[in-house]
């Protein structure tokens, strides 16, 4: 499987974006119920953020298909610590090692980026990324305080 990780064409693939929050927001709650609401703003946040070099975005390509997405920054509350705001695999390329490999590429770079730690906010129902992110070594911090039904998990970096 040829993966690659590119940063992501607003104009030519901003549809892609919307696509993958949508069914993100549905694998971690089940419903499409706040959707709407959680992306309001969010191509303006992004097209502020993708040239700032502290805030990553990226499409994940197999060949020459769109199959994932990426966002993640250098820095968090905690210090030296990025946080990952989404990974997200299209379903038919989940379960095949790509969320591995994306993590890794998260991982080197925040390492690149002088980080030591990353962290995440994950659904309490989205029992598939949990078990994903246990796994790979992320522990349990602390409930979030902004999101009643999701909770914060921490990664210590290591290449």
């Amino acid at each position: 499987m040829d993966i690659k990780f590119e940063s992501i064409d607003i104009e030519v693939n901003f549809f892609h974006c919307l696509e993958f929050r949508r069914d993100s927001y549905f694998c971690s709650f089940g419903t499409y119920t706040g959707y709407e609401d959680s992306i309001v703003g969010y191509e303006k946040r992004m097209r502020k953020r993708i040239d700032e070099s502290n805030w990553y975005y990226f499409h994940i390509w197999c060949g020459s298909e769109i199959i994932g997405q990426l966002e993640f920054r250098t820095f968090s509350d905690l210090p030296e610590t990025g946080y990952v705001h989404l990974i997200y695999i299209v379903s038919k390329y989940r379960g095949l090692g790509v969320a591995k490999l994306a993590q890794s590429f998260i991982i080197n770079t925040l390492i690149t980026n002088n980080c030591k730690n990353a962290m995440l906010s994950v659904s309490r129902t989205n029992k598939r990324a949990i078990k994903h992110y246990k796994r790979f070594g992320w522990k349990y911090l602390k409930p979030n305080p902004k999101h009643e039904a999701m909770d914060f998990y921490v990664s210590q970096l290591s290449i």
